[in-house]
């Protein structure tokens, strides 16, 4: 089965857990990221998956076809790489959670980008955040 982020991300992928989990891990080891493990927390939108690369753990969470958020301890710069090549962008935002986690954001809509670039401004829970790209 070949699967790529238009089956998970750019349109709402199937409800079960089990099939969006076999989905999205296989398209990260098809980015040879053969260490990553995730498991489905929520299979509805905003969807959830958990779990583990290198050792650390890694969270992702997304809206098809709105945003996607990679959070991770220590920062996972093979997963962020591969998510960058699944979705066919660069991340639009990074920043330091309150627990020390470093989380990139992903955003298809320009105005949405501006409105969350915006809302992490001056607020501790949001350290160092970084305005990486703007989304095409």
């Amino acid at each position: 089965m070949t699967t790529t982020a238009a089956t998970w991300f750019y349109r709402a992928p199937e409800g079960r857990p089990y099939l969006l989990a076999e989905r999205v891990r296989t398209s990260f080891w098809d980015q040879r990221l053969g260490s990553l493990w995730l498991e489905t927390v929520s299979a509805t939108a905003p969807i959830v998956m958990q779990g583990y690369a290198d050792n650390g753990p890694v969270r992702l969470e997304w809206e098809p076809g709105a945003w996607f958020r990679l959070t991770a301890a220590p920062a996972a710069t093979a997963v962020t790489g591969a998510a960058a090549n699944l979705l066919g962008r660069q991340p639009t935002l990074r920043y330091t959670d309150t627990d020390g986690q470093s989380v990139w954001e992903w955003w298809i809509k320009p105005e949405d980008a501006e409105r969350r670039w915006q809302a992490l401004q001056g607020k501790p829970a949001f350290g160092s955040p970084v305005r990486l790209s703007r989304p095409a």
